[in-house]
């Protein structure tokens, strides 16, 4: 998506690295933008087969909602301002900064982990409880308002070699909530549940292996409400 920072392109990425690490989003990016190299092709797929090409990534909402985005544009043209972009499913302020800055190269603060590792290490080393606002001051006051794409590319490399030298201390956040484990937890059932499904498993067929689970029928419940199956 550096390469060629299009629109899709960005937004796939986009949508792909909320909550998702960069070497894990990397691959996958690619696979997903072959089997829908357009956002028309992903806005005509089914839902099931986008939740198919999505396996591996977790936060299967994401899916759905870069579906929706997906069919939003392809219906009404892509948006170009922080308002009417926040209104496409699964885009954040963000999110739509992130486009503004490299699809549009229009000038937009925003703040994310690799981000907040940087001005942590420059602004903050000694503070604790920092609010993204606070950050958010700082990002607006030495932002490059002439090459916001360059710029947000280097903040984010930096902050991820700060993070590899062992600075990135996201606990200093006043927004850090530690990630708590994959294992045994409802998150791990739903994945387990939607793996199946776009396998081709029947929602009965999966009851029958799996419905001893303490877990299954709440986990069941929510991916019926969030539309990610159908029976």
């Amino acid at each position: 998506w550096r390469e060629r920072p299009t629109f899709y392109y960005v937004l796939v990425s986009e949508i792909m690295l909320q909550q998702t690490q960069v070497r894990r989003v990397l691959a996958k990016f690619t696979e997903f933008t072959r089997t829908f190299p357009t956002i028309d092709s992903l806005a005509a797929a089914d839902l099931s087969r986008v939740l198919a090409a999505w396996q591996g990534l977790g936060y299967n909402r994401r899916a759905k909602y870069l579906h929706q985005a997906a069919q939003a544009v392809a219906a009404n043209g892509a948006p170009n301002t922080r308002i009417k972009l926040m209104k496409l499913p699964g885009v954040g302020a963000n999110t739509a900064a992130a486009i503004l800055n490299y699809v549009y190269e229009i000038p937009t603060s925003f703040v994310e982990t690799n981000i907040r590792t940087v001005y942590f290490h420059h602004f903050f080393a000694n503070e604790t409880r920092v609010s993204d606002r606070d950050v958010l001051v700082k990002v607006a006051e030495t932002i490059d308002a002439a090459r916001p794409r360059e710029w947000f590319w280097a903040l984010m490399d930096y902050g991820a070699e700060l993070k590899h030298q062992g600075y990135g201390r996201l606990s200093q956040s006043k927004h850090y909530v530690k990630q708590p484990p994959l294992d045994g937890s409802m998150r791990q059932m739903r994945g387990e549940i939607i793996r199946r499904y776009t396998h081709g498993q029947s929602v009965a067929q999966i009851a029958r292996e799996l419905s001893g689970d303490p877990r299954f029928a709440a986990a069941l419940h929510s991916i019926r409400n969030d539309g990610l199956i159908s029976e």
